[in-house]
């Protein structure tokens, strides 16, 4: 090729002695590569550099270059991008890489360059070389010189067909025979057509690099981190332009101009949306990304990285080095790498979560020795307890004597992690450090203080784990060494897993000095949840201690002293910590919103510290509160998302978690899927396991009420009676006969309407609505709903429209519709048809919004009575069949002949229950209420 051909640009075609010239213009590539690839910013020069070489040694003189860079800095992506190129240019392209695990294949890297070419004269032969018996498994040097010079000679043989680009990428992990022909290739390409090109990581070596860089017409290139322009130009091409400017310099101060880094970051950020933001947001891609990087930066890398991550703020190039047990020559080199790859900004991580994401990839035993090795390093320096205690605890173990000495130094830092820990949502590790540091606790008070917070903590996850604490502590409450809270506590607990005989005598050994709040809380609360305790109390003398006296809730008050109360339990809330307040004070508080009637205050108080407590994966409270959840739900009438809180409450904690207090979740399901008409469900609810203790509980009466109302849904109204019965014995006995918070006399006046007692039943609503005066809309509209289906005819509309109102206040869309129901009926036997299908028709709405499938069907039964007939046979459905079925029949004419139920069920042949169950039906299908009315719409 003459000067002549040499000076043209590329894309002039010519042969000479059988060598194309290369045919695509150099300023093309330039102009197009990088835009094609959509990857490489402030690489053009590199680029330009690297297609002038190319065009030189297409025209006889060999060329060398070498790329360097940090971790993930793009060499591959320009070496791909330049080997594109080359072969466009019609050169041809020999390509390799280098690893670390095929380091020791003899002549690997060179056997790639003819993968997938072995049809070649060249491939075969080199192949035929490499497996001669010259390439036996240990063959001396003489002999490896020879393959080597044979290979470096059939390579340039291929040069003289066209020219040649030989690319190794990470060619640092090259075999050392491959790395022999590239040397001997290196000496003889002076007049060639031949381009190599090595990329390698900045601050590694090979015996290879020096040596290229000797050659003549060697570059060496070095890949800088991108700058923030860079990075802004980067963000506008894949990302935002207008969030360019703005996201720009918090990403370079991520990733440090790693390109890696940068494309996960953006692929974060495209995820989320980058509306609004004002700063990078490093999620998974990130993670993932940060790790990639470690992995590709090799052992000792990670292995120092590790480090940072367990020393934290403490690392320093001198610490690291001893903790790795290296030079600290080798460890700076180390963070050099690491800096340049833009993980680190000395020795601290740029990405403030890069500890936990590389930490994540050990195992327990792997983290543990790390930091029982830190702990051990730091004392050894003289580090204070405070700052090493914390490496202890990670590790979970401490064999050593001065472990224990440190940790018994360290008794208030110990509570700081915990706490920390707990905050974070991580009760494992708190109660591990709790656990850890009682076992080295030396001294006694120390040890129950330690022991009383793990209890505590241990608590918030699984109440069961909590109560192996008891014995221990109620021995150190008997020496004194409990705080006047910690004993509160400890009775509170007893007293929820059913052991009041061991709550009174821990009682009886409280003499610390009096903390009122946890005195006064516990009083209430035995006093409303646990009765005979505090009963058992007073009778000891102990009511003192307990602060308490009459606990039934006020039914009287006026508006002013509501607002009052309402505002007092609110802040009481406002200023409640999952993990930290009292769990009993919290439920307290909402329970007294509840019965306030500001169901959604509750609500909204409720769902925020349960956000607070699935963020501190806190089980035991997003139980209770679940469970609360369920009695607001039930409250409002909305019955399928009260029935879901219920099952969800008792299946995030065991049984025994939930000790006595089993009996809130269970009353709540029982009584969702009863008005929801699911039977089977609720009946199922009745098989499960209760504590013995639960039945001398508070928890006791709400399941009984639970199970009257299932009875009475049920048919049968006599076993509905002696639970309600029950309840209200109980209830005068234990001081808890409110009618807000146990409206038993409501439902044992249903019972008895159903069973034809009207008097009995009026009498029971007459003196609930004088108990409750004028306090809760809500229960006062309930219990005029009731009083409305016993009172006369001409009565019974008034006290029905005042019920209406009441209820509509209260937004308890349940008992609205059973209230709207019965005045529907009035108003169908005043004649007033249209009304009465009006209000029907809202009251179906109400029914099937709160999922009351029963209610439902007795609002289309009376639907459907307004299109009845006056046929013989009586009342008829919709379709003109029969209302009542034989068996009905003959029970409706029996009462009201006068028979009793019993009578009736002599005279049929046919049990109590079967009669009950059939006046039901009856009743139902002829949209009355009682036995009274059955002659008026069936004459004998």
């Amino acid at each position: 090729m003459s000067e002549a051909d040499c000076a043209r640009p590329l894309g002039v075609t010519r042969q000479t002695n059988n060598q194309a010239v290369l045919d695509r213009p150099a300023q093309r590539f330039l102009r197009d590569a990088p835009a094609g690839t959509g990857k490489l910013v402030e690489r053009d020069s590199v680029l330009a550099e690297l297609a002038r070489l190319l065009t030189e040694s297409a025209c006889g003189h060999g060329k060398v270059a070498v790329i360097s860079g940090g971790i993930a800095a793009g060499k591959t992506a320009l070496l791909e991008t330049f080997e594109q190129h080359a072969v466009s240019a019609r050169a041809t392209l020999l390509h390799a890489c280098g690893t670390p695990t095929e380091q020791t294949l003899r002549f690997g890297v060179v056997e790639q360059f003819f993968r997938g070419t072995t049809g070649s004269a060249v491939a075969r032969l080199v192949t035929d070389l490499i497996a001669s018996p010259y390439g036996s498994e240990s063959p001396d040097e003489d002999s490896e010189s020879r393959i080597a010079h044979s290979v470096c000679a059939a390579l340039l043989d291929l040069a003289g067909e066209q020219p040649l680009v030989i690319s190794v990428d990470d060619h640092q992990f090259a075999d050392h025979a491959s790395i022999r022909v590239l040397t001997y290739l290196l000496h003889r390409i002076g007049s060639a057509p031949v381009m190599l090109v090595f990329g390698q990581r900045t601050g590694t070596s090979s015996g290879l690099v020096p040596e290229a860089l000797r050659h003549p017409d060697s570059r060496l290139f070095t890949l800088p981190p991108l700058s923030q322009d860079g990075i802004g130009r980067l963000l506008a091409d894949r990302l935002d332009v207008k969030a360019a400017p703005r996201l720009a310099p918090g990403c370079h101060a991520l990733t440090g101009g790693n390109p890696l880094l940068l494309h996960a970051l953006i692929e974060d950020c495209r995820a989320l949306g980058v509306d609004g933001m004002s700063e990078p947001v490093a999620g998974p891609a990130f993670a993932s990304a940060v790790l990639s990087c470690l992995h590709r930066g090799g052992p000792q890398l990670q292995r120092t990285a590790r480090a940072i991550a367990v020393l934290g703020e403490l690392a320093t190039p001198a610490l690291l080095a001893r903790f790795l047990g290296e030079r600290l020559s080798v460890v700076s080199d180390t963070l050099e790498a690491l800096e340049l790859a833009g993980l680190t900004a000395g020795s601290q991580f740029r990405y403030g979560r890069a500890r936990a994401v590389i930490l994540g990839e050990l195992t327990a035993a792997e983290r543990s020795t790390l930091d029982l090795r830190a702990a051990r390093l730091l004392h050894a320096d003289g580090v204070a307890p405070a700052e090493v205690v914390g490496y202890l605890l990670d590790a979970g173990e401490a064999e050593e004597p001065w472990a224990a000495g440190v940790l018994r130094a360290a008794g208030d830092q110990i509570l700081t992690h915990a706490e920390r820990a707990l905050a974070l949502g991580e009760v494992g590790d708190a109660v591990r450090y709790l656990e850890s540091a009682s076992r080295f606790c030396g001294d006694g008070r120390q040890r129950a203080t330690l022991t009383a917070r793990l209890a505590r903590f241990q608590w918030t996850v699984s109440p069961a784990a909590a109560s192996r604490h008891h014995g221990p502590l109620r021995a150190a409450l008997r020496q004194g060494m409990l705080t006047d809270g910690e004993a509160m506590r400890l009775v509170r607990s007893l007293a929820w897993h059913g052991q009041p005989g061991e709550a009174v005598r821990a009682l009886e050994t409280v003499t610390g000095p009096p903390d009122p709040a946890e005195r006064d809380l516990t009083g209430r609360w035995l006093a409303r949840w646990h009765p005979p305790l505090f009963a058992a109390a007073q009778r000891n003398g102990l009511t003192e201690p307990l602060r308490a006296k009459n606990v039934r809730a006020k039914t009287s008050s006026t508006d002013c002293d509501n607002t009052a109360m309402v505002d007092r339990t609110e802040q009481v809330l406002r200023e409640s910590r999952v993990g930290d307040t009292p769990p009993e004070s919290v439920l307290s508080a909402l329970r007294e919103l509840l019965a306030a009637d500001q169901p959604k205050r509750a609500m909204y108080w409720c769902e925020d510290l349960l956000r607070d407590a699935e963020r501190q994966h806190a089980t035991a409270w997003c139980a209770v509160l679940t469970d609360l959840r369920s009695a607001i739900n039930l409250r409002l009438g909305e019955l399928a998302d009260a029935e879901r809180d219920a099952c969800d409450a008792l299946s995030l904690l065991s049984v025994r978690s939930w000790g006595v207090a089993i009996g809130s979740p269970l009353s709540h399901l029982v009584l969702a899927t009863t008005r929801m008409g699911k039977f089977d469900e609720a009946e199922r609810a009745f098989t499960l396991a209760i504590p013995r203790a639960m039945g001398h509980s508070g928890y006791w009466l709400e399941y009984l009420v639970a199970r009257g109302h299932f009875s009475l849904a049920t048919g049968r109204p006599h076993a509905a009676l002696d639970d309600f019965r029950t309840v209200g014995d109980l209830a005068a006995s234990w001081n808890l006969d409110d009618p807000v918070t146990l409206p038993w006399r409501v439902e044992m006046a249903r019972a008895l309407a159903q069973l034809g007692q009207a008097d009995r039943a009026t009498h029971l609503i007459r003196e609930q609505l004088a108990m409750l005066g004028s306090a809760s809309g809500w229960m006062r509209g309930v219990s005029l709903g009731v009083l409305a289906s016993v009172a006369d005819l001409p009565q019974r509309r008034a006290i029905l429209d005042a019920a209406v109102d009441l209820l509509q206040t209260a937004q308890d869309g349940y008992h609205l519709a059973h209230v709207i129901t019965e005045l529907g009926r009035v108003r169908h036997r005043e004649g007033r048809l249209t009304r009465a299908r009006q209000l029907w028709h809202r009251a179906l709405r109400l029914a099937e919004r709160c999922h009351a499938h029963p209610l439902r069907r007795e609002v289309l039964a009376c639907l459907g009575a307004l299109n009845t007939d006056a046929r013989p046979g009586g009342p008829r459905d919709v379709d003109g069949s029969p209302a009542l079925s034989a068996a009905e029949r003959r029970v409706a004419e029996l009462a009201v002949s006068g028979r009793t139920n019993r009578e009736i069920g002599q005279t049929l042949h046919i049990t109590l229950s079967t009669v009950e169950q059939h006046l039901t039906k009856v009743y139902r299908k002829l949209n009355i209420k009682r036995r009274s009315e059955l002659p008026a719409v069936l004459p004998v």
